[in-house]
């Protein structure tokens, strides 16, 4: 993955996944925390370096099941928010606590399409994409990886053939805050053909900018 992408990746997904340091269930009542980040079952966020809140270094891991079986059995607040799990929890990700989760989970998506046989189908060649796309793919597989079993029927072979400008019109993510995701999206794909058609440098984010194909270059169309 792009030096680019890793470095925008947190402050990309925070406006649409939120950025909490406690516990709390999202809509569909899965223990969630840090920026989107389920931990349901229990076990997967058993590796986390939860501290109490108001107490930065401190180990709360002694603390962590308690707390997430508390929040588990809260589904009566799962369509009010994390902020309704505030005053309820205890324990917390710093932020660099959650910052490292990203990171971490980013790399774990990574090798996951590198190296699953159901993915890697369609995106083997994930390093040879322009940024954008990179950044992109992450936004549409933060909540699961796109693969048709799971209803992606044109997203990952445009993404095979690097088929930009398909990627941008198939991308789209269904959810209750996804409108203004599914739009960065597909600013990120187009941009990514931008930098393919131009022949830019793949390591280079464009976005939040627009990138358009230059139409001319040292006085010749391109085609």
């Amino acid at each position: 993955m792009h030096a680019s992408v890793l470095a925008k990746l947190s402050s990309f997904l925070k406006p649409y996944e939120g950025k909490v340091g406690h516990m709390y269930l999202d809509v569909d009542g899965a223990v969630t925390v840090g920026i989107g980040h389920k931990i349901d079952p229990m076990s997967i966020g058993q590796s986390f370096k939860f501290q109490f809140k108001g107490q930065p270094g401190s180990d709360a891991s002694a603390a962590y099941a308690g707390e997430w079986q508390k929040v588990k059995s809260r589904q009566d607040l799962k369509d009010k928010g994390s902020g309704a799990f505030a005053s309820i929890t205890t324990i917390e990700l710093s932020d660099a606590g959650i910052e490292a989760l990203v990171i971490s989970s980013a790399k774990g998506i990574e090798n996951y399409i590198k190296t699953n046989a159901s993915a890697k189908k369609f995106y083997a060649d994930f390093d040879k994409w322009p940024a954008d796309a990179q950044l992109g793919f992450m936004g549409v597989a933060w909540g699961g990886i796109p693969l048709p079993q799971f209803g992606w029927n044109k997203f990952p072979e445009a993404c095979r053939t690097q088929d930009w400008e398909t990627a941008a019109k198939e991308c789209t993510i269904t959810s209750p805050i996804a409108a203004g995701r599914n739009q960065a999206h597909r600013l990120l794909f187009n941009n990514a053909a931008s930098v393919a058609f131009n022949g830019d440098d793949i390591g280079t984010l464009v976005y939040p900018i627009q990138l358009l194909k230059r139409t001319t270059i040292y006085g010749n169309e391109k085609e």
